[in-house]
């Protein structure tokens, strides 16, 4: 399979030559969308990279140097102008926190792809199978803040969006042809429409894996842990997980050090500063020192699932086979034709008639109720 040859773009390095961009791209009915940001190397997230294309040029825009991005906000949020992009959610939800910008309408070719049945839908992988080229991804996971970009780095966003107008025309057509294209529309206006996961404020142990299976007493060890961790990371500009991984945790929860010698004794520690360790103990021991009535407590509700009667548990079982069954027929991951969570709502739905009434199960797609409302009422009663 060839490689793909390195497609031309415009860096845009100023406000002006945003404008310029811009004066093109408005012109357009489709814009070609991607994002390249940092989560990897420092602590936060910051956006470095937008590539834009209009299906005949494309445009790099350094967000590093060009700061304010308000001429592209009536281009990404005309609703004449559709915006193609590839496992659309992260950019989209970047977009809208860091610019203030909601980008709608999408068509999101990762969503087409697995709606047209293909198991792996990396854009690599996509653009393997549709074009036979060979999209060099090894530029995924480096540091987009460096400056400057290496001829390479920026060769590889170019390209991201090189594919994404012409890729978006063909896809339509086969989802056309299947009758699943207003399933795939109805599914990019829900990623367009959803609102960002801002954590809740309260402890960080309930964003922590396997949080709601520990007792008090290292629930509070865990909760101190990922409090010096956080300090630690801003500290440092570091990600939290580069500065004390959930699997190194879970050994200090389990070991319990109280001495150097001890917290040294840790896989991966041994490496870490004095200073680095003494923080870490520090935490261990306020943990360990916090009388009884101040720990922590999971809440109730959280992470686990209600029990159920054995009739609604035959429910789901039903809908699961149902399901299967369905998505073999179809050539789809059974996510698609109806979730686990679709199915945990429908099974509680008392005495469906007609579609109409699975109109208050709130996750259920219309595209499904129009497609599977009756064959689920039959099952359901």
């Amino acid at each position: 399979m060839p490689a793909m040859r390195q497609p031309k773009y415009l860096m845009v390095e100023t406000p002006q030559g945003l404008r310029e961009a811009c004066a093109i791209l408005a012109g357009a009915a489709t814009v070609a969308l991607d994002l390249e940001a940092d989560t990897l190397f420092h602590y936060g997230e910051t956006a470095c990279l937008a590539q834009l294309s209009d299906g005949a040029q494309i445009w790099l825009v350094d967000l590093r140097q060009v700061t304010d991005i308000s001429p592209l906000k009536p281009i990404l949020e005309n609703t004449a102008v559709e915006k193609v992009l590839h496992g659309a959610d992260y950019d989209i939800r970047l977009l809208r926190r860091h610019f203030g910008i909601n980008c709608r309408p999408i068509f999101d070719t990762e969503v087409a792809a697995r709606f047209l049945g293909m198991r792996r839908s990396g854009l690599a992988e996509v653009l393997a199978k549709r074009f036979g080229v060979v999209l060099d991804k090894k530029f995924q996971k480096r540091d987009w803040m460096q400056r400057p970009l290496t001829a390479e780095m920026c060769s590889y966003a170019a390209a991201d969006v090189h594919w994404l107008v012409r890729l978006a025309g063909l896809m339509k057509a086969d989802l056309t042809g299947l009758g699943r294209l207003a399933w795939v529309k109805e599914e990019c206006d829900i990623l367009a429409h959803s609102s960002d996961r801002i954590r809740e404020p309260g402890p960080l142990f309930l964003g922590f894996k396997g949080a709601d299976l520990l007792d008090r007493r290292n629930l509070a060890i865990l909760e101190s842990l990922l409090q010096a961790r956080e300090s630690l990371a801003e500290q440092r500009d570091r990600p939290p997980f580069k500065v004390l991984s959930p699997d190194v945790i879970r050994q200090i929860i389990r070991e319990r050090p109280e001495t150097d010698l001890e917290l040294l004794r840790i896989d991966g520690l041994g490496r870490r500063s004095g200073t680095f360790r003494a923080v870490v103990l520090t935490a261990v021991r306020n943990a360990l020192d916090l009388p009884d009535e101040q720990l922590p407590e999971y809440p109730r509700g959280i992470g686990r699932r209600p029990s159920r009667s054995h009739r609604f548990q035959a429910r789901v079982q039903g809908l699961k086979e149902w399901r299967d069954s369905r998505s073999a027929a179809l050539g789809l991951d059974g996510s698609l034709v109806c979730a686990n969570s679709v199915i945990q709502e429908l099974a509680a739905v008392k005495c469906p008639v007609t579609p109409d009434d699975l109109g208050r199960v709130k996750r259920l797609r219309k595209w499904q109720n129009r497609e599977f409302g009756a064959e689920i009422c039959n099952l359901l009663r």
